[in-house]
């Protein structure tokens, strides 16, 4: 079984993948000291992983889990980075500055996509990412705004009156009171500002699209974003496994 690991800015996200199948997953918050949670998981596992594959968007934990991983391992743990090969070509200023997150997110779903058709891949973590990948497996680019309880802090730290508030999954559209006008903005108000991205992301490339959702939040939007192909809350963590077996082969 191959471990792949997905440091976020939030969450941790563990995956235990047998050939294409996630037979074990874990996921707790990014706190120190946050490897305690993968040594309790790798000295439980009846057979020792094949291999590693670590992608993070905070260094320090992306050098101690592979640390840790060695100790367990019985074959490579590698560090997943930008400049590896995903299975895409990239269009982009300065390939060297995409987040491993997105562009693995972005090869899985372009391998899961109907063939003929551009990828959006809409990410809901603590940022909220829009990436699109055309028919040809082109990585276009994208959009990177404040998450959605990312946003709903903001407005809770930065003004005098508006209160600190969590989500919730059934929300009014119209909100009667502050707090469910903050809980509407922040879903209701993402899955519009999704909706509308996909959209004129799809005119730009002049072409059909499959959305696939995934982060934290994902399973939160997915009930008010039409059309979405797939929401796979995992989709990081088989790409890491794409880009791994391609570097190990």
């Amino acid at each position: 079984m191959l471990l792949a690991i997905d440091i976020g800015n939030t969450c941790i996200d563990i995956g235990l993948l047998a050939g294409d199948e996630i037979v074990c997953h874990h996921k707790f918050p990014t706190a120190p000291p946050a490897d305690a949670g993968l040594q309790r998981l790798l000295a439980a596992l009846a057979t020792p992983p094949i291999g590693a594959v670590i992608g993070s968007v905070v260094a320090e934990l992306g050098t101690a889990y592979a640390a840790a991983c060695r100790d367990f391992s019985s074959g490579p743990v590698l560090q997943a980075h930008n400049t590896w090969d995903w299975g895409l070509q990239i269009d982009y200023d300065d390939p060297a500055r995409i987040g491993v997150d997105r562009l693995a997110a972005a090869a899985a779903a372009y391998r899961a996509a109907p063939a003929g058709q551009a990828v959006m891949v809409v990410d809901a973590g603590t940022a909220l990412t829009v990436d699109a990948i055309d028919a040809e497996g082109t990585f276009r680019g994208g959009v990177i705004t404040p998450g959605l309880r990312l946003g709903l802090n903001a407005l809770s730290a930065n003004t005098s009156f508006l209160p600190q508030v969590e989500l919730a999954a059934t929300t009014p559209l119209l909100g009667k009171n502050t707090a469910d006008g903050l809980r509407s903005g922040a879903l209701h108000g993402s899955a519009a500002l999704v909706e509308g991205l996909c959209t004129r992301m799809a005119a730009a490339l002049d072409s059909t699209i499959a959305v696939f959702l995934t982060g934290g939040d994902g399973p939160l939007l997915h009930p008010h974003i039409s059309a979405v192909h797939m929401c796979a809350p995992d989709l990081v963590l088989r790409g890491l496994a794409l880009a791994y077996e391609r570097r190990t082969a």
